[in-house]
C-alpha cells in the first residue's frame, strides 16, 4: 500500500472557498470539498478540527485576500455616492470591476481583487445569509461577527459623509440610509444565488441608489 499523500492545507481552504462562493456553502459537502481537493475526508476532518474549522480558515483567507485589500480602494473615493455603487456593482458583477475610473478613483495603482472563477456575488454574504453557518459554533460566529462589524464601520462612515455634505435625499438619514443598505445587499446576495436575470438585478442597485442619494449614476456593465 502507498503512502498517504500530504495534505496541502492551502489548497483545502482555497477549494473550499472557491465552491463556497460559486455554489454556496449550503450546497457544498465535505465529501464534495475532499474529492475537488484530492485528500482523504477523515484527513481534511482532523486537519481543521471539523467543518466549523474549515469555514473558518476560509473566512480568515477571503478577509486578508479580498476584504482587507478593498478598504483602500473604497476609502479612495470622494463621492460617498460612487462608493456604494462600486459595492453594488461587486455585487452584481460577482466582484470582477476593471474600471475603478469610472467611480472617480485616479490611483491606477488600485486594483479590485480578482475574483474566483465562476463566483456569484460575495463570497461573504454568501456565508451570512446560509442555513448551515448557523450550526458553525461560537468561533465561527465570532468570525463573522468580527468582519461585519469591520465592513459596517466603514459603509456608515461613508452614509456619515454623504449626511455631512447634504447629499441623502431629503428625509433620509446616514442610519437610515445604512440600514437600508445593509437589508438590500443581503437580498441582492439572494438573488445573485438564484441566478435572478443581470439586468433585474441592475436595476434593483440603480433603485437603492436612487432611493438614498440626491443624485445617482446608473450602472453601466464593465
Amino acid at each position: 500500500m502507498g503512502r498517504p499523500k500530504l495534505l496541502d492545507r492551502e489548497r483545502v481552504v482555497d477549494v473550499a472557498m472557491c465552491n463556497y462562493w460559486r455554489h454556496g456553502i449550503d450546497n457544498v459537502g465535505m465529501a464534495e470539498i475532499a474529492r475537488l481537493s484530492g485528500f482523504d475526508r477523515a484527513g481534511i476532518y482532523k486537519e481543521f478540527d471539523g467543518e466549523a474549522g474549515l469555514v473558518n480558515a476560509v473566512i480568515d483567507k477571503y478577509a486578508n485576500e479580498h476584504v482587507l485589500p478593498r478598504m483602500p480602494i473604497l476609502e479612495s473615493t470622494e463621492s460617498p455616492c460612487m462608493t456604494v455603487k462600486m459595492v453594488i456593482d461587486a455585487f452584481i458583477f460577482d466582484n470582477v470591476l476593471k474600471d475603478l475610473s469610472i467611480y472617480g478613483i485616479k490611483d491606477t495603482t488600485l486594483k479590485w481583487p480578482e475574483p474566483t472563477k465562476k463566483a456569484k456575488g460575495c463570497c461573504f454574504y454568501g456565508l451570512v445569509i446560509s442555513d448551515s453557518i448557523l450550526n458553525m459554533g461560537s468561533m465561527t460566529q465570532k468570525k463573522i461577527k468580527e468582519m461585519d462589524e469591520k465592513t459596517r464601520q466603514l459603509m456608515f462612515s461613508v452614509f456619515e459623509k454623504a449626511e455631512t455634505k447634504d447629499l441623502l435625499r431629503e428625509g433620509v438619514t446616514a442610519i437610515t440610509a445604512h440600514e437600508f443598505y445593509e437589508d438590500q445587499m443581503l437580498l441582492l446576495q439572494l438573488m445573485r444565488n438564484r441566478n435572478y436575470d443581470e439586468a433585474r438585478m441592475i436595476a434593483a442597485g440603480d433603485f437603492m441608489l436612487n432611493s438614498m442619494f440626491a443624485e445617482y449614476v446608473l450602472t453601466e456593465k464593465q
